[in-house]
């Protein structure tokens, strides 16, 4: 099945365009960031925005919104209750030294009070003590106003202590999925709120996205480096985590939008090549997301025809209409995939 399309933007010349996320402001347009930059692990990242005014049909001109001194990846974006557009993203140097290829810098927050129009300072989360942090997830407000943000990463401290049994510092050398929390806006993220969703023994939790489910509960999926992707879930606002528990989602850089009638859409990079030798765009339905993840059938929505593709984000732009974004590398531009709910089998 092929699904109508559109350009939602298109790279400056000489660069191009990676990691997009998108988010339907309470006044109707569909503001998107995504990152600019001469190629996917290059040191002149910077992140863009285009709005929609029209339900995607058409775009306005790109303009940056983030450009700091090293590479400033994986925009993610969410409006608060009052109003305010926060835009998460994480910052690496690229570095040529000996078995490290990049330095982290951690996962930062601005703050736009004006539609995503201009843009605070960034704060950085976990301050100092979380500047392994990195991030794929966009913050989400709970009932109550705190936020959660996800991050992942290796954290040198956990590295330290020589006398752990060895498979025990092998575990710690692993990134763990860990939720860092905000009691004012967004405004700071303290370290010491940090909680641990996903860690273990024999391989990476990476990417965590969060879902705030209508009866106050969070869904945690995670991007392994295992077969599938692996889910938590939390019923105290973040605190404490389920042990996690695989999928049946080949997923990598996943995005899940919480619909209109309580269900879930959950776009992905699909790796286990039933479409493609690629990573294409694939997406489900869940359609109760309290109960199993597992068994609705996938759709590929989506292939640019090249390995360096998906990074998905989707909104839903009408009742059962939605708008899922990706990556076009070998045309250099952002592009918009419009599908309905009756394109999503339920069983």
């Amino acid at each position: 099945m092929t699904f109508p399309s559109v350009i939602v933007a298109r790279a400056t010349p000489g660069t191009l365009p990676h990691f997009p996320d998108a988010v339907r402001l309470a006044d109707g347009r569909v503001l998107c960031a995504y990152r600019e930059s001469t190629g996917h692990v290059r040191a002149d990242g910077r992140v863009m925005l285009v709005e929609s005014a029209d339900d995607g049909a058409t775009w306005s001109k790109p303009r940056v919104a983030v450009d700091g001194e090293h590479d400033d990846r994986d925009p993610k974006l969410v409006q608060l209750s009052d109003g305010t557009v926060l835009l998460s993203y994480f910052v690496l140097e690229w570095k040529a030294e000996a078995g490290r290829p990049f330095r982290v810098w951690g996962t930062y927050v601005v703050r736009s009070a004006d539609g995503g129009r201009t843009w605070s300072a960034p704060v950085l989360v976990g301050g100092d003590q979380m500047r392994w942090a990195v991030s794929h997830g966009a913050p989400v407000e709970l009932p109550g106003g705190d936020l959660l943000l996800p991050v992942y990463g290796t954290d040198p401290e956990r590295l330290l202590d020589p006398a752990a049994e060895v498979h025990v510092r092998d575990a710690l050398k692993l990134e763990r999925a860990v939720v860092v929390r905000s009691l004012d806006g967004g405004r700071t993220w303290p370290a010491e709120t940090a909680a641990v969703v996903a860690s273990g023994h024999a391989f990476h939790f990476q990417e965590p996205t969060l879902t705030v489910l209508p009866d106050g509960g969070i869904v945690a999926l995670i991007r392994t480096t295992a077969k599938h992707a692996y889910l938590s879930r939390s019923a105290d606002r973040g605190h404490t985590w389920s042990p996690p528990a695989e999928t049946d989602l080949p997923a990598s850089s996943h995005h899940v939008l919480t619909l209109g009638d309580g269900g879930v859409l959950v776009a992905y990079g699909d790796t286990s090549r039933r479409f493609s030798p690629r990573r294409n765009t694939v997406a489900r339905v869940v359609p109760r997301p309290a109960e199993t993840w597992n068994g609705w059938p996938d759709i590929e929505l989506y292939d640019s025809g090249h390995y360096d593709q998906a990074n998905p984000s989707s909104v839903e732009i009408a009742p059962g209409r939605f708008l899922t974004i990706g990556f076009d590398v070998p045309h250099g531009t952002v592009v918009g995939v419009f599908s309905s709910r009756d394109d999503y089998p339920s069983s």
